[in-house]
């Protein structure tokens, strides 16, 4: 070894740590200068070493019992249920077609910065369907 650090595990080490701050793929790309796939690609990267490495040996797999599987269809039905109540409302709000409405303009900008902060968090809930599924592609 010629002593000289790994440009890629420094890379990786600097995308967990951005990680493990609750930033997005996207803000982390942002930040690092380089694609959200390649984020994508070092998160499944490290993700794959942490199961390799850090699993703690277990003689046991933990038992799948009726009460987990009850709190694992609850968990389901809640997530389609929020899932048909945000299509409901992004329908409702693009019927209404807000921004061609006649409003005060610091209402107009409340909307409009509302609307950002969503869209931000709705991004980052779409990273982790490509963190957690990497093969879908939307």
């Amino acid at each position: 070894m010629n002593g000289t650090a790994d440009p890629r595990a420094i890379r990786r080490d600097r995308v967990r740590q951005l990680r493990a701050t609750g930033a997005s793929t996207r803000a982390i790309a942002k930040e690092l200068n380089m694609s959200k796939d390649t984020v994508r690609r070092d998160l499944a990267h490290l993700a794959q070493h942490h199961d390799q490495q850090e699993a703690p040996p277990s003689p046991r797999h933990p038992r799948i019992t009726p009460a987990l599987l009850a709190e694992v269809a609850q968990r389901n039905a809640a997530g389609a249920d929020a899932m048909r109540q945000l299509a409901y409302a992004v329908a409702q709000v693009e019927a209404e077609r807000v921004a061609h409405l006649c409003v005060p303009r610091p209402q107009a900008h409340q909307w409009a910065a509302e609307l950002h902060a969503h869209a931000q968090t709705l991004a980052r809930i779409l990273d982790d369907f490509h963190t957690y599924y990497p093969d879908w592609r939307g």
